[in-house]
């Protein structure tokens, strides 16, 4: 009987996805984008996430790694995009998704907070569901807003 393996942390790499590669990967992360954004009510589809992707007025990361049978596969991924406010500039984490967030959490930060300093952004920012709370108080994140929605019909 084949003991089941647990993955290791450092198994999980997240990669920046240059604007040039988005057709290259956009097949592995295409339904994780859709299912993102039909849970947030639709507000685009994955063809317009993916035109701001190519254009660079979004950003894409993919977090990737190895299961426990050995397999190379998508765990998750994050779009982001660069707001310039009047006073500085923040990165916004746009669409977080994926599964064993506890796998590539510490190195979904660290990418986020170098890429964020590499463009010269004062603070990043997130609209996440309650659970990402857990996952990133320990990364010195704090709540500073919920956001309530109300559909108009």
């Amino acid at each position: 009987m084949q003991t089941k393996q647990n993955i290791k942390q450092d198994q999980v790499a997240v990669i920046p996805i240059y604007p040039n590669e988005i057709d290259k990967y956009w097949g592995l992360v295409h339904f994780l984008i859709a299912e993102a954004l039909k849970y947030g009510g639709s507000y685009a589809n994955p063809n317009h996430i993916k035109e701001e992707l190519e254009k660079d007025r979004m950003q894409l990361f993919i977090m990737f790694g190895e299961d426990s049978d050995g397999e190379n596969k998508v765990f998750g991924c994050m779009t982001t995009r660069i707001f310039q406010n009047p006073n500085f500039k923040e990165l916004q984490a746009c669409i977080c998704t994926g599964k064993k967030m506890e796998l590539w959490i510490d190195s979904l930060i660290v990418a986020l907070e170098k890429f964020a300093k590499d463009n010269n952004c004062k603070r990043i920012c997130m609209l996440g569901r309650p659970g990402y709370k857990k996952f990133v108080s320990d990364y010195g994140w704090k709540v500073k807003h919920y956001e309530y929605q109300k559909e108009i019909k």
